[in-house]
């Protein structure tokens, strides 16, 4: 599953309604072309309260996902957002309150929401930076 403007929103609502009851607003959607950063939640909180504005959702275009892994990095991203959502501290880190909540989502949905993902074994799309090797040699 490759990430676009299609398979991320369709993914967030599907994992919105399952796993946060629908709570969370849909953020924006964009993609990195990036082999080391899979994905990331970003946002800008307003200068007073804890509101947060400008919330994105972001996935690197290298990668052809497979469906539940696709699915992991998405729920990963949200709970991120969820943190941010609710005024929870820390909601950008990998911290006690990530971890709690992922490993409630693991248990209760079978999931596989964890700290890093190792993305050596993924395969790669054609919109994959090339290696220095491959442009001189490939």
């Amino acid at each position: 599953m490759i990430a676009d403007f299609n398979t991320m929103p369709q993914m967030f609502w599907e994992c919105n309604e399952k796993y946060f009851n629908n709570e969370l607003p849909t953020p924006k959607f964009d993609l990195i072309n990036k082999t080391s950063i899979l994905a990331r939640f970003e946002f800008f909180k307003e200068k007073k309260g804890i509101k947060i504005k400008h919330k994105k959702i972001l996935f690197s275009d290298c990668y052809d996902f497979d469906e539940k892994v696709f699915e992991n990095l998405m729920v990963h991203e949200m709970i991120h957002y969820y943190l941010a959502w609710n005024g929870i501290n820390n909601p950008c880190g990998h911290g006690k309150e990530f971890m709690e909540k992922a490993n409630e989502l693991n248990e209760k949905y079978g999931l596989n929401i964890t700290k890093k993902v190792d993305a050596s074994s993924f395969k790669k799309t054609e919109n994959a930076p090339k290696s220095l090797f491959e442009c001189l040699f490939g």
